[in-house]
């Protein structure tokens, strides 16, 4: 069968009345316009989105935090037309990405503060003590000994974190959690001391895992590892408060948003969740734990990686840079890191004046806790994953 080129086919008339009034919804940026997704979806499909619509062009929906009932503009903004793989190996090209113009109405951690110490056979109450190898901050010296004492047993699968901002809090502040097997209940609520009482469960490294003892860096803040995220959870989610995370690995913890928020596609329609694809995301991990290698992933939603920012990225290979991010930033090559660029702010979907820290993807290779980020004044830095930083999705169609 020959198929009819789409300015021959029937529908034609009838696709171009509703084109053009998609259009004429793009200057209407200040409130929610008639997106027609079904039909964005079948422009997509054939390979024309680009030739009907320019990089930077808005389409105005409504995404709604449903937990709060409360309805917020959402700005999609189409920031390249590229080629992208599905898990079965097909390629898609001519592509729109569309990346959310304003940052996320509020923040969610990229992983919480993550355990210290995994049980996968249980603990048993008692008295327990580890070491702490390196220094770090000015508040964690070489050789330091955490003490705490448990009055309940934690199951098995159970886990042990705490100590949390170590490096930046003084250890009077210092405090240890027993949780259950799911990573959400905390069982108990420890003051630590700080001699070496009871059962030795070993030394503790900075930034790769000992047994089951995982790093002083994870324990404090966290893991920089997008494929194991909470924010990627959240992102890939409809579930509701309290569903849509589940523990990762054995030192995962559950971040603070799922106690009061619902998952981000929740709040999006069921024409715009049929719409977007599922692709290939690649994004590499840090090299002092992780290995440094390639993370795969198929996500419906994602953040950008540095060089889809058009930043000077770490490892070339997280995407090609986005030509809407390329204008913005007024250059003729890729942002420098730690280097300030004000035309590279994101501004709060709720306050357009209000300039937000928006998270990245992209790990920071040379340490096991942070992720890329452009703060709120512009400048291009890496920041600790237990930070609720907000952020900007982007989907494919």
């Amino acid at each position: 069968m020959t198929k009819k080129p789409i300015l021959l086919d029937e529908t034609f008339s009838d696709k171009m009345g509703k084109t053009n009034a998609l259009l004429a919804a793009l200057v209407r940026e200040s409130a929610p316009s008639d997106i027609d997704w079904n039909m964005l979806k079948e422009y997509a499909h054939e390979g024309i989105f680009g030739d009907l619509f320019s990089i930077g062009d808005m389409f105005v929906d409504t995404w709604r935090d449903t937990a709060l009932s409360t309805d917020y503009n959402y700005h999609w903004q189409l920031q390249h037309i590229g080629s992208v793989e599905l898990e079965d190996g097909e390629t898609l090209s001519d592509r729109p990405f569309l990346q959310m113009h304003y940052a996320h109405p509020f923040g969610v951690q990229f992983s919480h503060q993550r355990a210290f110490l995994a049980c996968p056979d249980g603990l048993a109450a008692g008295t327990y003590y580890f070491t702490i190898e390196s220094s770090w901050g000015s508040n964690v010296s070489a050789g330091d000994v955490v003490s705490f004492t448990t009055t309940q047993a934690v199951p098995a699968g159970g886990r042990v974190a705490g100590c949390y901002g170590a490096p930046d809090q003084a250890k009077a502040n210092w405090r240890i959690y027993t949780y259950s097997a799911d990573g959400k209940t905390i069982l108990e609520t420890i003051t630590p001391v700080f001699s070496a009482t009871g059962t030795d469960l070993g030394t503790q490294k900075n930034n790769t895992r000992n047994g089951n003892l995982n790093s002083t860096q994870e324990m404090a803040y966290g893991w920089g590892r997008w494929k194991t995220s909470a924010l990627r959870q959240y992102l890939n989610s409809a579930a509701g408060v309290g569903s849509w995370w589940t523990a990762q690995d054995e030192w995962d913890i559950a971040p603070d948003q799922l106690a009061t928020k619902a998952g981000f596609l929740s709040g999006v329609s069921e024409d715009f969740l049929n719409a977007i694809k599922e692709t290939k995301v690649t994004t590499y991990t840090n090299t002092v734990q992780d290995g440094g290698a390639a993370d795969i992933t198929y996500d419906k939603v994602f953040i950008p990686s540095l060089q889809q920012m058009y930043i000077n990225p770490q490892i070339s290979g997280e995407g090609e840079y986005w030509e809407r991010w390329k204008r913005q930033s007024g250059r003729t090559s890729p942002c420098a890191q730690y280097t300030t660029y004000p035309e590279m702010k994101t501004y709060a979907a709720e306050n357009h004046s209000s300039a937000q820290n928006v998270r990245l993807r992209s790990a920071y290779r040379g340490g096991a806790i942070n992720t890329w980020s452009v703060y709120s004044s512009g400048y291009v830095s890496h920041g600790n994953a237990s930070n609720a930083n907000r952020f900007s999705p982007a989907v494919v169609l």
